[in-house]
């Protein structure tokens, strides 16, 4: 009993071809879709540009914004290369470094911003 055990396993093993990555493709070529149409529709997203503000106005929106701890969105004066507005950078007015403002984790000067506004 035991021999014939022995010879079937080892037979199986003489023949079994492993498939590899054949038997994963199916599972990460679905998430590999569905990441690749996010970033397509991210990408087709088409933002449009808001009326520009004074950087006296600018101040006084985050100075309020400071203040009362709120989020707000802002608009960069800077296009991407295909002359498209950037997406909006939101976050918390977390205070200066050097001549930049900090937003969120980001530092934007005063004089690149081209719209603000609380949320």
């Amino acid at each position: 009993m035991k021999n014939n055990f022995n010879d079937t396993v080892n037979s199986f093993f003489k023949n079994y071809q492993d498939r590899g990555m054949k038997k994963w493709q199916g599972f990460m070529l679905s998430d590999h879709i569905a990441t690749l149409n996010r970033d397509k529709e991210e990408k087709a997203k088409v933002y449009t540009e808001k009326d520009t503000m004074s950087e006296t106005e600018v101040s006084q929106v985050l100075l309020q914004a400071f203040a009362n701890n709120k989020l707000v969105s802002v608009q960069l004066k800077e296009k991407t290369l295909d002359k498209k507005i950037q997406p909006d950078i939101v976050g918390l007015v977390k205070g200066y470094n050097k001549d930049k403002i900090v937003i969120g984790n980001t530092e934007v000067e005063l004089s690149d911003i081209n719209h603000i506004e609380i949320r």
